[in-house]
């Protein structure tokens, strides 16, 4: 049993969960911004505010080709980086696309309606995050995971997403708290944070789950 490799899967699930707790703020404090903040209005007609829930999956659809192809010119060039800066470039990108949103913000005394055109600059950012991070973690988890445990390693790995949405409602509390900028820039502080944690632990972790290759001791 390699407990370096589960020690490193227990660690990255801790810091998931605030990449989860910020990036389920879709459902919640950003249906609301897309509802109470957001001009819907395209070319006289008016998006229903529920339909901000399909950009997310559209997004997805569409940029997913595009990086296996990024990445897969990358590798061929001895270029891609590891599974687990991946993670950690997820959760800045998470990050980055709240910054997106600080701008609006900032202007909803002189203009509560911002256009639509912000939150699908953030969807987009946030997106790109997602993808950097939750099939990345989830095919880590499966490489590395002695195979005798790798379902219940994989149990561990989706305890994130479930204390990340528990935090994500605690979050939520301080919407209608704080002035729609600091909260913003609260939700940025938290994957950025995250971010940098991942990549000050890049070697420690890399070198306890050997870079995510499966070793004879793990069968």
């Amino acid at each position: 049993m390699d407990w370096l490799k589960i020690g490193a899967i227990f660690v990255m699930m801790a810091l998931s969960i605030v990449f989860w707790s910020v990036y389920e703020q879709q459902g919640n404090t950003m249906a609301l911004w897309a509802d109470v903040h957001t001009d819907r209005m395209i070319f006289g007609w008016e998006m229903p505010a529920s339909w901000y829930q399909s950009f997310n999956p559209l997004m997805i659809f569409m940029l997913v080709p595009l990086l296996n192809i990024f990445w897969g010119r990358q590798d061929r060039r001895g270029q891609e980086p590891s599974s687990i800066a991946k993670i950690g470039t997820g959760c800045i990108l998470l990050a980055a696309a709240f910054l997106v949103l600080i701008p609006p913000a900032r202007q909803l005394a002189v203009n509560p309606k911002a256009s639509l055109w912000w939150l699908a600059a953030c969807a987009f950012v946030l997106t790109l995050g997602e993808i950097f991070f939750s099939p990345i973690g989830l095919s880590l988890v499966t490489k590395i995971a002695p195979a005798r445990i790798v379902s219940m390693m994989m149990g561990v790995w989706f305890l994130s997403s479930f204390f990340g949405n528990y935090l994500s409602g605690y979050l939520g509390t301080f919407w209608e708290k704080m002035p729609k900028e600091n909260f913003f820039l609260l939700m940025f502080a938290l994957p950025f944070a995250v971010g940098l944690a991942f990549f000050a632990l890049l070697k420690p972790l890399e070198k306890a789950i050997g870079h995510g290759k499966r070793t004879p001791a793990d069968v």
